[in-house]
């Protein structure tokens, strides 16, 4: 449940989940639509096998829970018990695998974890942070944090994944002209087999991206006000991520701008 939507998994459809707004006034409805059609757009643009970040895929909007009730069949007796409020469907995000959760576990929870089965989890990767703090008692494992260390901890590919994030992010920099706000690179389970021990790499959350109109400023604004999944200067995946935001941002002729934005954003 987030500020904005809660998403909920339709039962005996595994593959895909709703995601609800919580306040039914037009501002709302209007935000999760756009969202819905911006992940479309991202879908036709940047998506793709060439990318190591996927994109979840949407299904369908909808003004109101009983229209999409109605369409796929859903009677009465098997009702969700959902509001009234709009929707849309979209490709279900899996917690990372048992295998792989069993490790997070074993390697960075805390003393009070460690007798307890290991939880359903989505991790977060922020290259940002160097390393985590230790000692805290208090974790999130919907979205678990994992820095650098951690990542590598797990025998996970740093430059990989920093490479990807950079693909992605010029991908909706400079094909779609989106700044990017607010979304996630996290690490979950496969799409396609969530028992298996590869895991995927997903981009996530899209409801607070904008236009950017080709501005420098507006770009580098989100960028620096994220989460801090993107490798700095003096990380050791900081060149992996800068080359391939470079490249991706030189195929659709937008190599200018995007070096302003990595010099506005990194070392100003």
């Amino acid at each position: 449940m987030g500020s904005f939507a809660t998403v909920f998994v339709s039962e005996g459809r595994g593959g895909v989940v709703l995601k609800q707004i919580q306040d039914p006034c037009k501002d709302a409805v209007a935000m999760l639509m756009k969202e819905h059609d911006d992940l479309l757009t991202l879908n036709s643009v940047c998506g793709g096998s060439s990318q190591f970040f996927q994109l979840p895929r949407a299904h369908g909007s909808y003004t109101d829970y009983y229209s999409f009730a109605q369409e796929v069949g859903i009677q009465r007796t098997e009702d969700m018990g959902l509001p009234p409020h709009a929707l849309y469907v979209m490709q279900r995000i899996w917690p990372v695998s048992h295998w792989l959760a069993t490790r997070i576990r074993d390697l960075f929870l805390p003393q009070p974890f460690s007798d307890q089965p290991p939880p359903h989890l989505l991790a977060r990767l922020y290259l940002g942070n160097g390393t985590s703090r230790q000692g805290s008692r208090f974790v999130n494992t919907e979205n678990f944090p994992l820095s650098a260390d951690r990542i590598e901890r797990l025998g996970l590919p740093a430059d990989k994944i920093a490479a990807g994030m950079g693909q992605m992010l010029a991908s909706i920099n400079f094909k779609a002209g989106r700044d990017g706000r607010d979304i996630e690179f996290v690490l979950c389970g496969h799409p396609e087999n969530p028992l298996s021990k590869v895991p995927s790499y997903e981009c996530l959350d899209f409801n607070q991206m904008r236009p950017h109109g080709g501005s420098a400023i507006v770009i580098v604004s989100s960028m620096v006000s994220n989460d801090p999944y993107y490798p700095r200067p003096w990380s050791p995946q900081w060149q992996a991520f800068a080359d391939a935001y470079l490249a991706t941002a030189a195929k659709a002729n937008e190599s200018p701008l995007a070096q302003d934005v990595l010099q506005k954003a990194f070392f100003e």
